[in-house]
């Protein structure tokens, strides 16, 4: 049976959301939806957006359009500001699939680089037992409220400023929603560089990143057989493409392995 995923795009039309560093959190929103919904849609998952364009989206039609859709969960996509840094994500005060799904995006989020802030909830005042974001609490099915960066932070903001960033934002996602829903991830590229000996995650974060701003996707994990941090680039239809990279990276010190994806 086919798995459905509605996507809220936050804001939208007159209301730009928050607004710094030159972007507007309406169209950050809208550029990590599409992307993901690209991602989704390419391992089978049938996807709804709220919005496909810049256009006035009231939370109350878009929690309508969800619920009519029905699907098996629901995401918010929404982008922060107020001086903070990192992701966070916002789930059922009844925990569930909701919280399950908030973890899983979480650690494809930190997977690319980005801190977290946490997993969380936050009640209704005077009203404890109600969940305060309207999408989480007025849609029938599991769901949870994402902030990806602080638009204000000129650091933070990085993570999702530009169109590589926000394919790659958007990209970890579709996975953290595979996750939940139990679809294996298969990588679209061929060819993958890894790497290699990072004893600190900082240090592995900060290579991630401007390997990122290239516009190549990648993800940090941990080397099973040594403890250490790796960074998998995933961006190569042909093994000379990646070969490329790896000599540069081998210019720079790098410890490289190119290996098939």
């Amino acid at each position: 049976m086919i798995k459905k995923v509605f996507l809220g795009v936050g804001h939208g039309g007159t209301d730009p959301g928050a607004v710094a560093n030159g972007l507007r959190e309406k169209d950050v929103n809208l550029g990590i939806a599409l992307a993901a919904q690209k991602e989704l849609e390419r391992a089978g998952v049938e996807v709804k957006l709220s919005r496909y364009r810049d256009e006035d989206d009231a939370l109350t039609e878009e929690i309508r359009e969800c619920n009519a859709y029905g699907p098996d969960l629901a995401v918010d996509i929404h982008n922060n500001a107020g001086g903070g840094d990192g992701f966070e994500a916002y789930c059922s005060m009844v925990g569930g699939v909701s919280r399950k799904l908030a973890e899983n995006i979480e650690v494809r989020v930190k997977a690319i680089g980005q801190n977290s802030r946490g997993v969380k909830t936050r009640p209704y005042p005077g009203k404890p037992s109600l969940d305060y974001y309207g999408f989480v609490r007025e849609t029938r099915g599991p769901a949870v409220l994402c902030e990806f960066a602080f638009l204000d932070n000129p650091r933070d903001v990085a993570a999702v400023a530009g169109p590589e960033a926000q394919e790659a934002m958007g990209m970890a996602l579709a996975r953290g929603i595979l996750d939940t829903l139990g679809i294996p991830w298969q990588s679209p590229e061929k060819w993958a560089v890894r790497i290699q000996h990072f004893t600190r995650r900082e240090d592995a974060a900060e290579t991630s990143g401007w390997i990122r701003a290239l516009g190549l996707y990648n993800e940090i994990h941990t080397d099973s057989e040594n403890g250490k941090y790796v960074v998998d680039v995933f961006s190569f239809s042909a093994r000379d493409k990646a070969d490329a990279l790896a000599e540069i990276l081998n210019h720079q010190r790098y410890s490289v392995v190119v290996r098939q994806a």
